[in-house]
């Protein structure tokens, strides 16, 4: 692993906080997480009173990948892949949590996923989504983030995988265009944390 993290860690997280109190849509009835189930998150969302809907989104990702002939997305590829896993009506979601998914997605899938994300979200939802800032190529850790508090996250290395792209600040302003507005948080460690406002 190419960071000194640890294998756990407890970190404060300025774009969750921003999530939880200072998005447009600040009553979050209905939460996709991308990032698969754990009863923390369950917990803490569900004391809130939000209805979760979890999947997770790399495996997914993985699975399908290796259906493919080619191993490597085209868009009818990416389209049956949004189709198969986020069959979801408009406007279901109030928000997301990608957390950091979406960086070790095929770019041709990423540019079908995204606009579908901002699709199925409610007006004013917001998109939490974290993306490391090592350059590509880099083996970094793929997290699991469980919820302490609004402003709290506890990370545990779920795996480790090489960075298939690095995303700069206007990468990420293209890659959202779909959206009406997205932000951005500066952070200590090497996770680059972006909220994306439909």
């Amino acid at each position: 692993m190419q960071n000194s993290q640890p294998a756990v860690y407890r970190r404060k997280s300025s774009g969750l906080s921003h999530f939880f109190e200072h998005s447009p849509a600040r009553t979050y009835n209905a939460i996709l997480d991308l990032g698969g189930l754990n009863q923390e998150n369950v917990n803490f969302l569900g004391h809130l009173g939000c209805r979760i809907h979890a999947l997770d989104l790399l495996s997914d990702f993985d699975d399908f990948r290796h259906e493919l002939p080619t191993g490597k997305f085209d868009s009818a590829a990416a389209e049956q892949f949004v189709h198969r896993h986020l069959k979801f009506e408009p406007e279901q979601f109030d928000a997301i949590l990608a957390w950091d998914a979406l960086e070790h997605l095929d770019l041709q899938l990423l540019s079908k996923l995204v606009p579908w994300l901002n699709h199925i979200l409610a007006p004013g939802g917001g998109l939490l989504t974290f993306f490391h800032t090592q350059s590509r190529g880099a083996t970094v850790p793929v997290y699991r983030y469980l919820i302490e508090d609004t402003d709290v996250l506890t990370l545990r290395v779920h795996q480790e995988r090489i960075l298939p792209q690095t995303f700069s600040n206007r990468n990420l302003e293209n890659l959202f265009s779909s959206f009406n507005s997205i932000k951005f948080f500066l952070t200590r460690d090497s996770l680059r944390e972006v909220i994306a406002v439909r």
